[in-house]
C-alpha cells in the first residue's frame, strides 16, 4: 500500500443503527470532491483547514450565512469545528483514488474524482443544496482569509492562557 500522510487502515464493520446521512462515508467523500472542485484553486489544491471550514459551513443555513458574512467582512471571525468524520472520509477518498495529497499537504482531485464531480453535477437533485452554496462561496475563502482566521485563534488562545495565569 502507498504511504500517505493521513491514511492508516480503513476497516468496515456493520453498525446496528442507521447512520445519519451527514456521517455516511459516501456523502462525506462526495462532499469533499465537490468542495475541492468548486471551492478550491485547481492549481494549489485545498488545505485540510479549508475542507473543514467549507464542510462545516454546509451543515445549516445559519452556518452558511456566517461564512458568507465572514467572507464579506460583516463578521470578524467564524467558529470552525473539526469533524473526525471528515478526516475519515479524506482517508477513504485517498484510498479510493478520488483525491491525492500533495507534498505541501493540500488535496487535489484525481481524474476519477473529477469524473465523480461531473456525475454529481449532471444530476440536478443530487447534493443540490451543497452545489448551490458552493457556487455562492466559490473560491472566496482564500488562504489569506483562512490565515486571518487562524491568527485570531492564536491570539485568543494566548489571551486565554495569560488570563488563566
Amino acid at each position: 500500500m502507498k504511504d500517505f500522510l493521513l491514511t492508516d487502515e480503513i476497516i468496515f464493520d456493520s453498525k446496528p443503527d442507521a447512520v445519519p446521512y451527514n456521517y455516511r462515508i459516501s456523502y462525506k467523500v462526495s462532499q469533499i470532491c465537490l468542495i475541492i472542485s468548486m471551492g478550491c484553486n485547481a492549481k494549489s489544491g485545498c488545505s485540510l483547514v479549508k475542507l473543514h471550514i467549507l464542510a462545516n459551513s454546509l451543515k445549516t443555513e445559519e452556518d452558511i450565512r456566517n461564512l458568507l458574512d465572514y467572507l464579506s467582512n460583516r463578521k470578524a471571525y467564524i467558529i470552525v469545528r473539526f469533524d473526525p468524520a471528515m478526516n475519515r472520509a479524506i482517508k477513504y477518498a485517498i484510498s479510493d483514488e478520488l483525491i491525492f495529497q500533495l507534498k505541501n499537504g493540500t488535496f487535489k482531485l484525481t481524474e476519477k474524482g473529477k469524473n465523480l464531480v461531473q456525475k454529481i453535477n449532471k444530476d440536478e437533485i443530487l447534493l443540490s443544496r451543497e452545489k448551490e452554496y458552493l457556487k455562492k462561496i466559490g473560491t472566496r475563502l482564500t488562504n489569506e482569509k483562512i490565515e486571518t482566521l487562524m491568527s485570531a485563534w492564536r491570539y485568543q488562545n494566548v489571551e486565554s492562557k495569560s488570563n488563566s495565569n
